[in-house]
């Protein structure tokens, strides 16, 4: 799993310089998500890590035929 934190600071630089909205982040993971179709029918799920940020999962057997 990869922290938001470490999301942030990849993407807009450290947070001290560059304060960005929690929602920002979310917004970008869902636009992943939808573009990179994300989903546990095709294989692959970009998941949230409560409490920590976001983790992406190869997914195998009947959930990724669902």
């Amino acid at each position: 799993p990869l922290s938001r934190v470490t999301l942030q600071e990849s993407v807009w630089g450290a947070e001290d310089d560059n304060a960005v909205p929690t929602r920002t982040i979310d917004t970008h993971i869902s636009r992943v998500r939808s573009k990179l179709a994300l989903k546990p029918e095709n294989g692959y799920r970009l998941s949230t890590v409560y409490g920590y940020g976001y983790q992406l999962e190869r997914l195998d057997g009947p959930a990724a035929k669902k």
